[in-house]
């Protein structure tokens, strides 16, 4: 069964901008638009032969201590809204008194652009650096004086700016498009990655959550295609062991975004993308299953249509994953849910809390709303839900 289900979650990714199915995982944007589709600055690769130079790491920030909102009640806000006080405005009031706690705010988007004009030196050299946030460390501030835990979401191995620009730490095979895919073994593209991590932890994120932490769907000779499960697994815990030991001395939670299929395939199958659940769910803080029920192919849990079945498809999801990590907090698990139109299905405030009644009735009370738009529907009172 897998395979139908990760040919439809490849469809799925090049509708929503080429999101690799983490659904239009591309920042939301107020005008201009920019999704992970719009093309970055034209620049000349190096010749990937060459040993490019060597640039000095950023300063080790200063370890901040924030509670962690017991439930999180989350949504995500792009780089684009943060940045724009008419538009975060009034996101930022509906979600207080809807009983949001909690942001997760794009640090690093999938075309490889920062939020802001970081200090990242290598985010300098290549132009990865974008002024979408004008004071960063402000407006998390700002997030922080409205009662918001902060989060920092960085796109991890789907990093265009870095592909084109270090082409001999990628994966070959990409065109350097918005869906280019840096290779999880290469321990430079942990380290920038780390670098990052660190800028966003200097300007107060409360948090680190590495989405696109993974192989491509796109099967590579060598990476992910004549390679076993262990091999692909053993990079991605490698490098998230290494972002815990790093991180946590700063005083920051880690997290990791996962294919909601991760919760229910066979034990040991990675889906050629290298995610493992269970191990996943023992590295870092939390874990969050993608499980969006526009995700999942006709058939999957008994249902005919998923899509349709919000409530039945992510009690399903959440259940096979809570069974199959005996002895992990229950804390630990902090799925992704949708909130977006897509195949013809419309989702509104009914959809949403479908969703969120079948997390609290497996006992999951921790959740983060998932809208490209950064629109969201109204209407819910989350306050009153998951305590």
């Amino acid at each position: 069964m897998r395979k139908p289900v990760i040919a439809t979650m490849a469809v799925v990714s090049l509708v929503l901008s080429g999101c690799g199915t983490h659904v239009a995982q591309g920042p939301a944007s107020p005008t201009p638009p920019v999704t992970a589709s719009d093309a970055p600055g034209t620049q000349t690769p190096p010749n990937p032969n060459t040993t490019p130079p060597a640039v000095k790491p950023p300063e080790t920030p200063t370890p901040v201590k924030r509670e962690v909102p017991n439930p999180v009640h989350g949504i995500m806000i792009s780089g684009w809204y943060a940045g724009s006080p008419d538009l975060s405005g009034p996101l930022l009031t509906w979600a207080k008194g809807a009983g949001i706690n909690t942001l997760v705010l794009d640090i690093k988007a999938e075309d490889g652009k920062l939020s802001w004009e970081s200090d990242v030196p290598l985010a300098k050299e290549i132009g990865a650096n974008l002024r979408k946030v004008g004071d960063m460390a402000k407006v998390i501030k700002e997030m922080h004086d409205q009662g918001f835990w902060v989060a920092g979401r960085i796109v991890t191995y789907n990093d265009a700016s870095l592909y084109r620009a270090r082409p001999a730490w990628g994966i070959p095979g990409f065109p350097g498009g918005a869906y280019s895919f840096m290779d999880p073994k290469n321990e430079n593209v942990w380290q920038y990655n780390l670098d990052v991590a660190k800028a966003a932890v200097k300007v107060g994120v409360d948090e680190i959550q590495f989405d696109y932490i993974r192989y491509p769907d796109k099967l590579i000779a060598g990476f992910n295609k004549d390679t076993g499960p262990e091999y692909r697994t053993s990079n991605i815990n490698h490098f998230l062991q290494k972002a815990v030991d790093e991180l946590h001395p700063l005083g920051v939670k880690v997290s990791a975004d996962v294919f909601g299929l991760t919760t229910s395939v066979a034990e040991g199958d990675d889906m050629q993308i290298g995610q493992d659940y269970k191990q996943m769910a023992e590295i870092v803080d939390y874990i969050s299953a993608m499980a969006y029920p526009s995700h999942y192919a006709a058939g999957t849990y008994g249902l005919a249509n998923p899509n349709k079945a919000p409530y039945e498809t992510v009690k399903n999801s959440l259940q096979r994953g809570l069974d199959r990590t005996p002895g992990i907090p229950i804390e630990k698990h902090r799925p992704w849910i949708q909130d977006f139109n897509l195949g013809g299905v419309v989702y509104g405030p009914a959809e949403v809390m479908a969703q969120v009644k079948a997390l609290n009735d497996v006992g999951i009370k921790s959740w983060l709303i998932w809208d490209p738009s950064n629109k969201y529907s109204r209407g819910n009172d989350y306050a009153k839900t998951g305590q």
